[in-house]
């Protein structure tokens, strides 16, 4: 663009780089117009690429809300019932969209869902709570590397939630007290020691179902049962 007298080609360069146009596109659109329109026309060029450009990332913005927005709404739960029959898949891929700050772009992020479980009863806001504390978990302990693994599946009568990581796992003589109120692997100032706790609470008080830890140092996983069929009470 220096050598045709094009003004500031530098601020063009990168936008004409961007919409895919190379050394030959510039030099065939040069030879197609009169001498004098090359700057005029390279101008325009760029500007219809930008605006495009510009038209995409609102759109994807768009969506991006929309669906962080609907995630919120799965995750809360605030208009629907407090006791449901549910598929765990929402309330999965809801509590991933809420962490994904948290979860960052060190971490890969596996799901290996089983679509044909069937929905089961449950209080929909709460099990979010526990998805939260065993994904919030398993990222902290990989310390912003290492993959992410949700898995589902039916064990006998029950669906069964893996929340798996590859981090160092648990010391064994930690590993029977992780369950306890207070109690936490963290640093001083880190953790409260209630989340494992309060998803035990949920999971078996609440809903009738187990949760259990296999502490294996690269592939630790939280597993969680859910009962398939609606309890006496709840």
């Amino acid at each position: 663009m220096d050598e045709r007298g094009i003004a500031a080609g530098w601020d063009l360069a990168p936008v004409l780089a961007a919409g895919g146009l190379d050394v030959d596109c510039l030099d065939e659109i040069a030879r197609s117009l009169a001498p004098g329109l090359l700057d005029q026309a390279l101008r325009w060029i760029g500007y219809a690429l930008e605006t495009e450009q510009l038209m995409t990332d609102i759109e994807d913005a768009g969506n991006r809300i929309s669906s962080l927005v609907a995630a919120a709404r799965q995750y809360s739960q605030l208009d629907r019932a407090s006791y449901q029959w549910i598929d765990v898949h929402d309330g999965l891929n809801s509590t991933l969209v809420m962490l994904t700050h948290k979860i960052g772009d060190g971490i890969r992020v596996v799901k290996d869902f089983d679509r044909t479980l069937p929905r089961i009863p449950a209080h929909p806001g709460e099990l979010n709570q526990v998805w939260t504390n065993l994904i919030d978990n398993a990222v902290h302990a990989m310390n912003g590397s290492g993959t992410l693994t949700l898995h589902t599946g039916r064990d006998a009568d029950r669906v069964l939630v893996e929340i798996g990581d590859t981090g160092p796992g648990i010391p064994p003589e930690l590993r029977r007290r992780v369950f306890e109120p207070f109690f936490t692997t963290k640093p001083v100032g880190e953790g409260t020691g209630l989340g494992l706790d309060i998803a035990y609470r949920v999971v078996v008080n609440r809903h009738g179902g187990d949760i259990s830890v296999v502490p294996n140092p690269g592939d630790t996983r939280f597993q969680v049962r859910l009962p398939l069929s609606e309890p006496a009470s709840h």
